[in-house]
Order: structure tokens, then C-alpha cells, then sequence
């Protein structure tokens, strides 16, 4: 894990599940329990200043032109059901904040990006694509190098 000058020092809002090592920081709000993760903006980790009293909102559904921090992607219809973990420092400090959006510590970074499949889960994603029957968009399908799923023509 990332070491931090503040970690013990870092209060979380809105929930009572407890997932970080240090017992002074209370992970807490609906987007740290639900069971599910999101798109990862970059692999590694961006150390961020906080200060004291300032109330944070950690990007957890990884849409965000802002990251680490919310922008409120998350709230367009259909985008994502993950909520920002909202977190008041209670000292100025320096952290490291995940970027891979796979920590089992949000907002903070505990090394998972270390661990995560820099290929996509499917190789054949980005090669077998369906493309509406049109010379256009066939052209600039077969130009790009897709090729027609399942035998379709």
C-alpha cells in the first residue's frame, strides 16, 4: 500500500463498513459496498494534496473528465449505478488516490493496479463488431480491420 502522511488522519462520509487497515478511517457511503467495480481512468495511483476541513468527492464509476475527483458523470441516465465516496480530510496531508478504480480501500490506492489485466477480458472485442449494412459504414469497417461476426455478411 501507499504510504501516506495523513492516512490515519482521513474521515470518510455516508457509510459504517470498515476497509481500511487503520482503525481511525471509516470507509463509508453506498459506492464503497457495492459489489461492483468500475472502468479504470489510468493504472497507477496520483498523489493529491488535501486540506484540512475540505470535503472530497473520490470519482468511483471512472467517467469523470476530473479524476480523481466526481464530476458528476455518474449522474447521466443509464451511465453507472456507483455513487462518489465523499471524504473530509482532518489534517493537511498528502495521499495516494486510486486511478484504477479497483482498490478494495476507495477512495485510497492499495497496490491492485499492480494486479490488473492490462489486456482486454475478450480478444475478440475489438476484432468482431457488428456494422449496419451500408457502404459507408462496411468500408470504413473493413478499413479499420473489423471483420464480420459469426459469418454474417
Amino acid at each position: 500500500m501507499f504510504a501516506s502522511k495523513c492516512g490515519q488522519h482521513a474521515r470518510l462520509l455516508h457509510t459504517s463498513v470498515a476497509r481500511m487497515s487503520d482503525s481511525s478511517i471509516t470507509v463509508k457511503g453506498g459506492s464503497d459496498v457495492l459489489p461492483w467495480k468500475a472502468v479504470g481512468a489510468v493504472k497507477k495511483p496520483v498523489k493529491v494534496h488535501l486540506e484540512k476541513g475540505k470535503t472530497y468527492k473520490w470519482c468511483s464509476c471512472g467517467n469523470s473528465a476530473n479524476q480523481p475527483w466526481c464530476d458528476n458523470s455518474h449522474k447521466r441516465q443509464g451511465v453507472t449505478n456507483l455513487r462518489p465516496v465523499e471524504f473530509v480530510a482532518e489534517k493537511d496531508c498528502d495521499k495516494w488516490m486510486c486511478m484504477c478504480k479497483q482498490t478494495d480501500t476507495r477512495p485510497f490506492c492499495d497496490s491492485t493496479h499492480k494486479k490488473v489485466d492490462k489486456t482486454p477480458g475478450d480478444n475478440e472485442r475489438s476484432r468482431y463488431v457488428s456494422f449496419v449494412k451500408s457502404p459507408v459504414y462496411e468500408g470504413v469497417a473493413h478499413k479499420l480491420g473489423y471483420k464480420v461476426k459469426d459469418g454474417e455478411q
